[in-house]
């Protein structure tokens, strides 16, 4: 066995990303990435979705954490067919240049969150703006665009190339590069000039990347070298700048919020209170931000899933107990206007239901059963270590289990990382994907008995 998998394809980088005009080939069919404006689907769209990944793919659908839904296995004679349901849908662009570039993140609580504001028509509207100027479709296939509204489902931690995080109805902060925390801010924009705002930006960055020797492929990357001034520069809509007291870290809560904060004298608490963070537990979202005749107010069920792999039978299941379903960048869906046995369908379909279950602190590729990279089964080491690391998974973040040194599920660093390398696994603590391991070369069995055995001073002390 161990020399089969030897003789799998190396870690390569693609240099595209897949979509419904441009499939990606992978080690189960074809892959078709379906961009969904806003992260709003509507019911029936779910479950046409899901009837086509059954009929033309393998039945199994990925969430990715750019907030799209991953049709898998489908066959090439699958893909004319399910290509001209999604176009009916609206879920297909002129062509593939257009498609590709449309990479636009919503707050998945928009509209449905009393506390964030709702920023589906600015992030729409972008979307359109994306697909229409050819200029932008020569931008790298990964960079990003993030329309945050704040709130319980805000987006403050998701990194990405250009966030607009409202501060309210009409105006947003403008920043490059990171997260909300490590972006470099530009200033203030209204709404309305949200998407003149980012097509100048997306050209100014082909523009000034075009001038380095090894032109960055990211804005943090770009940014880090020139700075933001060349970018203020050239807009030609005009941008605020950030009041002398602004706190990078604000977002959009809600102006009654921070009235009633104001009034009360009371420090408003607002890390720790995201939608990831609480979902399933006894309380109700937000109880201390909401008055009281809002506190029975729920934005929907969230259902997530181990890696973000559900099966198309579930999709149409949970589609058939709600009005609407929301994708986040999370691995999980969010329900709108659940019914009664929502919550009974998605635990009969292998859901996870709370924010505790140790399954969130996992994240895994596809592994060999879905990338012709991959040669383990990195699914069922992930929940192998779930069951016997219990311990150790209470007091990470992140145990990332990849596929190859490649690490396309999480390429950055996480507490404890096991990277695949011919069948076998090597083990590194705080580490990438391919960094020094702890241990090299252990089998799968060998790989999780490590995991679990590493204790906490272990673990700090590396």
């Amino acid at each position: 066995m161990t020399g089969i998998l030897s003789t799998r394809n190396q870690p390569r980088r693609r240099g595209t990303c897949p979509g419904v005009l441009a499939p990606m080939e992978v080690g189960d069919g074809f892959l078709l990435r379906v961009r969904v404006p806003a992260g709003a689907l509507p019911a029936d769209h779910a479950r046409r979705i899901a009837e086509l990944g059954d009929r033309y793919g393998n039945g199994l659908i990925d969430l990715s954490h750019r907030g799209n839904l991953q049709v898998r296995g489908v066959s090439s004679e699958g893909i004319g067919p399910v290509t001209d349901a999604l176009r009916a849908m609206g879920y297909v662009a002129d062509d593939a240049a257009s498609e590709a570039v449309r990479n636009v993140l919503c707050s998945p609580t928009a509209g449905l969150d009393p506390c964030g504001v709702d920023v589906r028509p600015v992030a729409r509207t972008l979307d359109v703006r994306l697909a229409e100027d050819s200029v932008l479709h020569r931008l790298p296939p990964k960079f990003g665009w993030l329309v945050c509204g704040g709130g319980l489902g805000h987006l403050a931690d998701s990194s990405t190339d250009v966030r607009f995080d409202a501060l309210d109805g009409g105006r947003f902060q403008v920043s490059l590069g990171g997260t909300l925390a490590q972006a470099a801010p530009l200033g203030l924009c209204r709404a309305e000039d949200v998407a003149d705002v980012a097509s100048a930006l997306g050209r100014a960055f082909l523009d000034l990347r075009a001038e380095q020797p090894e032109p960055p492929r990211r804005m943090a990357g770009l940014v880090a070298a020139i700075g933001v001034e060349p970018f203020i520069l050239r807009l030609s809509t005009p941008i605020s700048p950030l009041p002398p007291a602004f706190a990078q870290t604000k977002f959009a809560l809600s102006r009654q919020a921070d009235q009633r904060s104001a009034e009360s004298g009371e420090r408003i608490k607002v890390r720790g209170t995201h939608l990831m963070d609480i979902f399933g537990g006894a309380e109700p979202p937000h109880p201390n931000l909401l008055p009281r005749e809002e506190k029975e107010i729920s934005v929907g069920k969230v259902v997530a899933f181990p890696f973000g792999r559900l099966t198309c039978a579930t999709l149409s299941a949970l589609a058939s107990v709600c009005t609407e379903i929301r994708i986040t960048p999370w691995r999980a869906l969010l329900l709108v206007d659940p019914t009664a046995d929502a919550e009974a369908t998605a635990r009969a379909r292998g859901a996870i239901l709370s924010h505790t279950d140790r399954r969130l602190k996992l994240t895994a590729c596809s592994g060999v059963r879905g990338c012709d990279v991959g040669t383990t089964d990195t699914h069922a080491t992930a929940l192998a270590i779930a069951e016997r690391a219990g311990p150790l998974l209470d007091r990470v973040r992140m145990v990332h289990v990849s596929g190859c040194a490649k690490g396309c599920a999480h390429p950055g660093a996480a507490d404890v990382t096991l990277t695949a390398r011919d069948g076998l696994y090597d083990v590194a603590v705080n580490a990438k994907p391919g960094d020094a391991p702890l241990r090299a070369g252990l089998s799968p069995d060998d790989a999780i008995a490590c995991v679990a055995g590493l204790s906490v001073e272990e673990f700090s002390g590396a």
